[in-house]
């Protein structure tokens, strides 16, 4: 059962990174407020190249042009959706 989806400027967006030579490693943000998929990307790219974040993967670039992103739906009856985009 789902109800009409509530509109909402809230993203998830994946980006991959090579841990180990080739072990494919995923971080996920969430993301509000962006106004479309290309800024809740720019948004999840900034966040992932801050400095503590790089630290914490050994300086390893992640891959942008590999992002997974999807736009989080509410439905009426409370469902949350994961919308591709």
């Amino acid at each position: 059962m789902s109800g009409t989806p509530i509109d909402s400027l809230t993203w998830l967006v994946g980006l991959p990174f090579h841990s180990d030579g080739s072990r494919i490693v995923w971080l996920y943000y969430l993301v509000g407020e962006a106004p479309d998929s290309a800024g809740a990307v720019c948004e999840a790219l900034l966040r992932a190249n801050s400095g503590p974040e790089r630290n914490a993967r050994g300086q390893v670039p992640v891959e942008p042009d590999h992002a997974e992103i999807r736009r989080i739906r509410r439905h009426v009856l409370g469902d949350v959706v994961l919308e591709a985009c």
